[in-house]
């Protein structure tokens, strides 16, 4: 009927926007699969633990040397009856004191006027815009009235050494941990991260990478990195599929014969050659069907992304219901187009399985 037809047309244009999502998103799900399962076989060396031992305490150091750097002085100045005038990159914990007067003396929650710099501020002060400024202290006119007086770490130098801190702690923990079970660090970190986030389900990994996450690299790099919807939602499925991507090439390299690796030894192949040509060709003609059903699931589990309001074809439908008070129509369309889908994805995957097969 014209119902389907309109909602058809309406659709349509979000079947490129699936099928580029649930591509890209299998490519970095399968490289860092595969990536996390070679993790998973690294030995550990007699000088493992030493290195490891060694980038944990230097690391740490640069962290505590960035800790101890001289701190910035602000002061608040002023009355506390009206608005404050705070400047724009003032770190969110300080202002937020200042905002909802969590600091001696304080009134009650202050209105804000945020200004470009220092200079503007006292220039708010002096026209009577605002009450009060929170400043520099070398900018503090003399002779007027300190309200609140803190200091703080430079944003600039803050997020780095808190990483580097946590960076540090994770690199301890792992060594202390590969020191305890006698494997090695990052085989360790692979099977943390496959365990957890084969453990999470898939929407809430995607809200985590969709909005926590993003806001946090977004303010760690000072809005440099600012993902678009798409992205994070071909991330969020990427890094969830990446779990279940690895335990898949794992199993797949476990079931090639010992006495492979060790041919390919005594034929003088490095570690490095003998996983290149001897094991990796093997074992990802054993693991075709498993990535076939995980391209499937990938393409069905692309509708999560509606939550992000990525315009998939799931997205158009609620738009597509919302705009014209229809449920049947939309939604009875967007299934028959995932079957489509899903068919047309398994008939390339049994294509794809049985040249594997015939060329074993």
């Amino acid at each position: 009927s014209s119902r389907y037809q309109a909602a058809l047309t309406f659709l349509w244009p979000g079947i490129g926007i699936t099928a580029m999502v649930t591509v890209i998103a299998y490519l970095v799900a399968s490289l860092l699969g595969l990536v996390l399962a070679g993790l998973q076989m690294l030995p550990l060396g007699e000088r493992t633990l030493r290195n490891y031992l060694i980038a944990a305490a230097a690391v740490l150091l640069v962290s505590t040397v960035l800790h101890t750097r001289p701190k910035e002085q602000y002061v608040l100045f002023g009355e506390t009856g009206g608005r404050v005038a705070i400047i724009q990159g003032t770190p969110t914990a300080q202002a937020d004191q200042v905002r909802l007067g969590q600091f001696p003396g304080a009134e009650g929650v202050m209105g804000v006027r945020a200004v470009v710099d220092a200079a503007a501020a006292l220039d708010r002060i002096e026209t009577g815009v605002v009450t009060s400024a929170f400043v520099p202290r070398e900018v503090l006119p003399e002779g007027a009235d300190v309200l609140w007086e803190t200091s703080f770490l430079a944003p600039g130098l803050k997020r780095p050494a808190v990483l580097l801190l946590v960076l540090g702690a994770m690199l301890l923990a792992l060594t202390f941990a590969a020191w305890q079970s006698g494997h090695h660090p990052l085989r360790l970190a692979s099977e943390l991260y496959v365990d957890l986030l084969r453990g999470i389900p898939m929407l809430v990994v995607i809200l985590y990478v969709g909005f926590p996450l993003q806001g946090a690299i977004r303010d760690a790099t000072g809005g440099l990195i600012d993902m678009s919807r798409v992205t994070r939602g071909i991330v969020g499925i990427g890094l969830g599929y990446a779990a279940y991507m690895a335990e898949i090439f794992r199993a797949g390299i476990e079931a090639i014969g010992r006495g492979q690796t060790e041919a390919a030894r005594s034929l003088g192949l490095s570690n490095w050659q003998t996983a290149r040509y001897v094991i990796l060709p093997q074992a990802l003609r054993i693991v075709v069907p498993p990535l076939g059903n995980e391209f499937i699931a990938m393409l069905k589990d692309t509708s999560l992304l509606s939550v992000l309001s990525v315009r998939d074809i799931t997205q158009r439908a609620r738009e597509f219901q919302a705009a014209n008070f229809e449920v049947f129509p939309p939604f009875n369309t967007v299934a028959l187009l995932y079957i489509v889908l899903t068919l047309a994805a398994s008939s390339l995957a049994k294509s794809v399985e049985r040249r594997a097969t015939w060329t074993r």
